[in-house]
């Protein structure tokens, strides 16, 4: 079952906590004021699981920096958070050239292009990836979740 899987990848950075919707984990700024910042979510998990992973992976190289606020990463659910919500997605588009960016607020955009991080636009909601995406476009959604989060 996903909800298992994912409680054992989630484990060692953060403690997993269950729902009647699915699984979401907290980064909370333990020394600073703790408010609601983000919140990013997989409606899906299951059947986006390149999405799962790719959230796994943010929260891994993030745990080694001191992120303020609260932060949420939810799986299953959209979560009821008071701060800005990001879904993650997969969307028409065409593989290899990046990340995929639908309507988001316009700083999660700026975060995106000072980074210099290679986008493709969608008119959807949220960010993500192409479906039939590459290694490439992983990475690219990757690092853009952890500048997004570290840099708000």
């Amino acid at each position: 079952m996903w909800m298992d899987e994912l409680k054992e990848l989630l484990e060692p950075y953060s403690p997993p906590l269950e729902t009647g919707g699915g699984i979401y984990t907290e980064l909370v700024d333990e020394e600073g004021e703790v408010y609601d910042r983000l919140a990013f979510y997989v409606e899906n998990p299951e059947s986006e699981w390149a999405l799962v992973k790719a959230l796994i992976e943010a929260i891994e190289d993030l745990t080694d920096h001191d992120i303020p606020g609260r932060n949420v990463f939810a799986f299953g659910f959209r979560p009821d958070f008071e701060g800005i919500v990001i879904k993650l997605s997969f969307f028409d588009a065409e593989p290899g050239k990046g990340v995929v960016i639908g309507a988001v607020p316009e700083r999660l955009v700026e975060i995106a292009e000072k980074n210099d991080l290679p986008l493709i636009w969608a008119g959807e909601e949220g960010i993500g990836l192409p479906k039939e995406y590459m290694d490439e476009d992983f990475e690219a959604l990757v690092k853009l979740v952890e500048a997004v989060t570290f840099e708000w």
